[in-house]
């Protein structure tokens, strides 16, 4: 029996000193080397084995981003009319895998898991998974003033979102103003270029509250991509041009403060040959100001059309224009805890800015609630949102309706965000 147990105690350490050896255990295999547990060549072959997965695990970060909401309200509906809900969700699940293949070259795999409300009846509301994120990542060599450079091959982030929400941090609640107008979303196919303008801004987190896109006088990112966003296959082989520039134009005195434009050009993802696709295009303008203590952001936007190839007249596929403005503010109350914030913001869209289809065709967003810093990356959010809509307007991501009529909008929400 001693011997069994002997036996077996000497293959579960066998099992573990792959792990024991990359973690550098060295001096334990030798002990048990010197007690006659382990031969010399076991020893080797272990030593051999831990370095191995040592430097396959060298350079790999695995990240989780999920949102976990209770949420209760109205939703509008047309004839003045709503439908109420009460529900607990899991609204987002990114699982992020990173590997650091050599000081030039890395690559990153994102999923995005969520439910599925366009499945058929069988299995509508099931959670599924997509890609959201899969490239390859190089570092160029800094180019005189452009520096910290980066390039995306594959499926990576689009010029804009990504940059917002490291400015307002409550992606937990919903979306940023353009994507909740379904404008265009934050991941599409293709190959694109960012850095920073004349290196970083030392201590920017202590500076500012944040270190991310910390160039020196500003950051910058240019691509060409599908069009289509990480939601839809590309359907007409038009490619957009999209780029974001932004200017911090007094680093030593305001370095919270940055002036940002965005532009994107291209068709809209749908196909109407032998017409002519939809129009797609956007000009964007967002001051911010950033402070350990305080955010503060407006911008201003006018589009075509959008990226989906949806927002269109319905006549000959003619792209409509639309309009809309959003302010965004957050406020530490260290005199309570250094942890608690009040937040709020303010967005106004026009889905028919010309009055193609018919005028009264706006919605205005107002949010408002209380955050909590849990740990890094963690935190809870409680807050109540409220949606006006005018006459002829359509429900958000959808395009204006003669008469439509829809009823108030509004909900409370209370959002867990795990992250680590």
């Amino acid at each position: 029996m001693k011997k069994i147990i002997s036996t077996v105690a000497a293959l579960g350490l066998c099992c573990a000193m792959p792990a024991i050896a990359a973690a550098g255990n060295a001096p334990l295999l030798q002990v048990l080397q010197n007690k006659g547990v382990l031969t010399p060549s076991e020893v080797a072959g272990i030593e051999a084995q831990g370095q191995k997965k040592s430097a396959a695990l060298k350079g790999l970060t695995i990240e989780l981003q999920s949102f976990i909401d209770y949420s209760a309200g109205e939703k509008a509906e047309p004839g003045n009319t709503s439908s109420s809900y009460n529900d607990f969700a899991v609204t987002r699940g990114y699982l992020t895998i990173k590997k650091k293949i050599n000081p030039w070259l890395s690559g990153r795999i994102t999923t995005d898991i969520h439910r599925d409300s366009t499945a058929d009846a069988s299995t509508k509301g099931d959670y599924t998974v997509r890609l959201k994120y899969l490239y390859a990542e190089l570092k160029p060599n800094d180019l005189g003033m452009l520096t910290s450079m980066k390039m995306e091959i594959g499926q990576g982030h689009n010029p804009w979102l990504d940059f917002e929400e490291h400015i307002n941090p409550y992606r937990a609640q919903g979306p940023m103003a353009v994507e909740r107008a379904h404008i265009f979303n934050s991941a599409d196919v293709g190959i694109s270029l960012r850095g920073n303008i004349g290196g970083k801004l030392a201590d920017a987190k202590a500076l500012t509250g944040n270190s991310h896109y910390n160039g020196l006088y500003g950051s910058w990112h240019v691509g060409v991509y599908n069009g289509s966003g990480y939601h839809s296959n590309e359907v007409n082989g038009n490619k957009a041009i999209e780029g974001r520039l932004t200017i911090r134009p007094l680093p030593a005195t305001l370095p919270g403060l940055q002036f940002s434009y965005l532009g994107m050009t291209g068709d809209g993802n749908k196909d109407y040959s032998p017409e002519s696709n939809p129009d797609f295009s956007i000009n964007l303008g967002m001051m911010s100001y950033e402070n350990p203590l305080f955010i503060f952001t407006a911008q201003y936007f006018q589009t075509t059309g959008n990226a989906g190839g949806s927002w269109t007249t319905g006549v000959n596929h003619k792209a409509l224009d639309t309009e809309g403005y959003s302010f965004f503010g957050r406020v530490r109350l260290p005199f309570v805890s250094e942890k608690l914030s009040v937040f709020g913001r303010y967005d106004h869209f026009d889905q028919d800015s010309d009055n193609v289809i018919a005028d009264n065709t706006a919605y205005d967003l107002y949010i408002g609630g209380l955050s909590y810093d849990v740990a890094k990356g963690n935190q809870i959010l409680v807050d109540y949102e409220n949606t006006n809509f005018d006459v002829n307007a359509g429900q958000k991501g959808k395009v204006p309706s003669l008469g439509n009529d829809l009823g108030d909008e509004h909900k409370i929400q209370v959002v867990y965000q795990l992250a680590f």
